[in-house]
This record gives structure tokens, C-alpha cells and sequence, in this order.
């Protein structure tokens, strides 16, 4: 079977398409043939080195994926479509903490997969886990409820896309989101979502308050970080919340102590690795998949690769820049 791995860090060159054996599953586990996998940032992050504890030569990358039950069980029967989850059996996150889906058979415990609903496609099965497991587990940390606004960061990135799309879909009064350039506004603009500020035109910060009557949004996702960290905490609200979980534009940030201690907002930090709880996983699992399954929820996707083509899909995620996830297919 084909496996995708890289034995040193370094460039999209580093990655390898070799031939292994295919696995054989223990007593409990399923087989599984991947069809589609995704490619996510940090899959480029792991490969250039840049967490180096958390990566054991050779290394298997991919958080997420979708195939087909080849030996299954009475849940999971022979011809079943099914997501592999971002979790692990153990729960830590697939690809980070074990090996990842960029292969062509699994062996996997029951509880690392999830039916897809008859509706759904494998591109989309496969865009869904990371991202709306990250933007579920920001607006659980928000302590979000229905009827309190939200920004979202990043309309064309997929956490930032999720979660505009589950604010809205559990509630949200309003929902903001951003765009770093006026080609992506357009998108958004275009794919139906409202109220996308296009930073390449306008601040961040005026412009929320512009759109709340000056009052400030209740929740804040922010997968960005740098400057645009500090400009959403002064576009929080009396007692709104900020949750970080990602910081790609950067690790520091200035911010105004008298918005904490006025206003009474807070930040908090999030991670997929430390979003472990299984009751939790449940309650997020029996909202979106229904949502899923009619439409109401539905991830972009920007390309489409194959196995063969996994550097040109990493150089194309990070240096396009495009709107909506990267898939490939083996």
C-alpha cells in the first residue's frame, strides 16, 4: 500500500510516497481504505521542524481523512463510508500524536470512526473533523449560547469558515468574519456569508463597531494572532471572551489593560490536543453531523490533489493561501 512520510525536516521535498505492507488489525480494530485525506497547517509546521518533540522518524502526517470499511463489525459493516477522526484511540490527535492518515489502509478501533451520512461527499467528510472540532471546542470554551454575537476570523481558512458557520447555525445574533485581501471578501461574499470586513481595505476594530453599534461582539475565534489579537480585544464587548487557538500571523501582540479592567473581557487559550473530553466529543458529534447531513453546515473546498501530488498540495496551502481546505486523494 501507499504511505506518505518524511524521514528529516525540511522542504515539501522531503516528502516520500513508499510502499508498505498493508496492516493488519488487532482484535477490536477495523480495516479501513482511505480514499480522501486532507492536508492541514500543521502538517507543514511538523515537517519543517518546528515542533520536533512531537515527531518520531519516519514520521506519517494527516489529522483527518475519509475511506470505506473493508473488515468491519456488526456497527461498522463491510462497504460502510466513514470519517477517520482527528482523534486517536488513545485521544490524542491523529498525526501529531501517533501517525496520521496519509495512508493508503488503517487499521483503527471502532472508536476512531464516524458514518458519514448518506448525503455527504468524501471531500467533504474528509474537510470536517479539525475544523469543526477546533471552532466547536472555541465557541464551547466562549461559553457561547444562542443569541450572543461572534467574530470569526479568517472566512477563507477552514476553522475560521467553521466557524461562521456554527455560530450561525446554533444561534448567533450576528457574526462577523474577515478577509485579508478583497479576492477572498469576494469569495465569502459570494459563497453567502455576511459581514466579512476585508482588512486589506478597513481596521478590524472600527469596523466591528461599526457593525454592532459601537456595542463590541460577545465571542471572539482567533486562529491568527499577532496584531490582529490586540485589535479584536478591543472589539470585545462588556464582558466578551477571545479564544485563541492558533497564531499564525504571529506569537506577540499589544493590548490595552484598561479593555480588560473597564470592560471585564477575558482571553482564553484552546487546542484540538487539549479538547480531550469524550462527553464533550459526543455532545459536538449528535449537533453537527445532523447539521452535516442537511447542508446547513458545509466546508469548502479549494483543490483537490492526488497522492503523487502531496508537495505541490502543501506548497499550494501555504503559499496560495486559498479559500477552503486542501484534499488528496490515493
Amino acid at each position: 500500500m501507499k504511505v506518505i512520510l518524511f524521514e528529516e525536516f525540511g522542504g515539501y521535498d522531503k516528502l516520500k510516497i513508499v510502499d508498505r505492507p498493508m496492516p493488519t488489525p488487532k482484535q477490536g480494530q477495523l480495516l479501513v481504505k482511505i480514499t480522501t485525506a486532507a492536508v492541514n497547517p500543521v502538517d507543514d509546521t511538523l515537517r519543517l521542524g518546528h515542533i520536533k518533540s512531537r515527531v518520531t522518524f519516519p514520521k506519517i502526517l494527516g489529522n483527518e481523512a475519509a475511506g470505506i470499511v473493508v473488515k468491519g463489525n456488526d456497527e461498522f459493516p463491510d462497504g460502510t463510508r466513514v470519517i477517520i477522526s482527528c482523534y486517536d484511540a488513545q485521544g490524542g490527535v491523529r498525526g501529531i500524536s501517533s501517525d496520521g492518515s496519509w495512508q493508503e489502509y488503517r487499521a483503527l478501533d471502532p472508536s476512531e470512526l464516524i458514518k458519514i451520512p448518506d448525503t455527504v461527499s468524501d471531500e467533504t467528510a474528509a474537510s470536517f473533523p479539525v475544523a469543526y472540532f477546533s471552532a466547536w471546542a472555541c465557541l464551547d470554551k466562549a461559553d457561547f449560547t444562542a443569541g450572543q454575537s461572534v467574530l470569526s476570523f479568517a472566512a477563507g481558512g477552514a476553522v475560521g469558515n467553521a466557524g461562521v458557520q456554527l455560530a450561525t447555525a446554533m444561534g448567533a445574533s450576528l457574526v462577523i468574519t474577515t478577509a485579508g485581501s478583497t479576492d477572498k471578501s469576494n469569495r465569502a461574499a459570494n459563497a453567502g456569508i455576511s459581514n466579512v470586513i476585508d482588512l486589506s481595505k478597513s481596521p478590524l476594530t472600527e469596523s466591528v463597531m461599526l457593525l454592532t453599534q459601537n456595542k463590541g461582539v460577545n465571542v471572539v475565534i482567533d486562529m491568527v494572532g499577532g496584531n490582529l489579537t490586540g485589535q479584536a480585544l478591543s472589539a470585545l464587548s462588556k464582558d466578551g471572551i477571545l479564544v485563541v487557538i492558533g497564531y499564525a500571523a504571529g506569537v506577540e501582540f499589544t493590548a490595552k489593560i484598561t479593555d480588560f479592567v473597564w470592560k471585564g473581557i477575558q482571553m482564553r487559550g484552546q487546542s484540538l490536543s487539549t479538547y480531550t473530553d469524550k462527553a464533550k466529543h459526543k455532545q459536538a458529534l449528535d449537533t453537527m453531523l445532523p447539521l452535516l447531513a442537511k447542508g446547513k453546515i458545509q466546508p469548502p473546498v479549494a483543490k483537490v490533489f492526488t497522492a503523487n501530488e502531496i508537495g505541490k498540495a502543501h506548497r499550494y496551502m501555504i503559499e496560495d493561501r486559498p479559500f477552503g481546505k486542501v484534499l488528496f486523494k490515493f
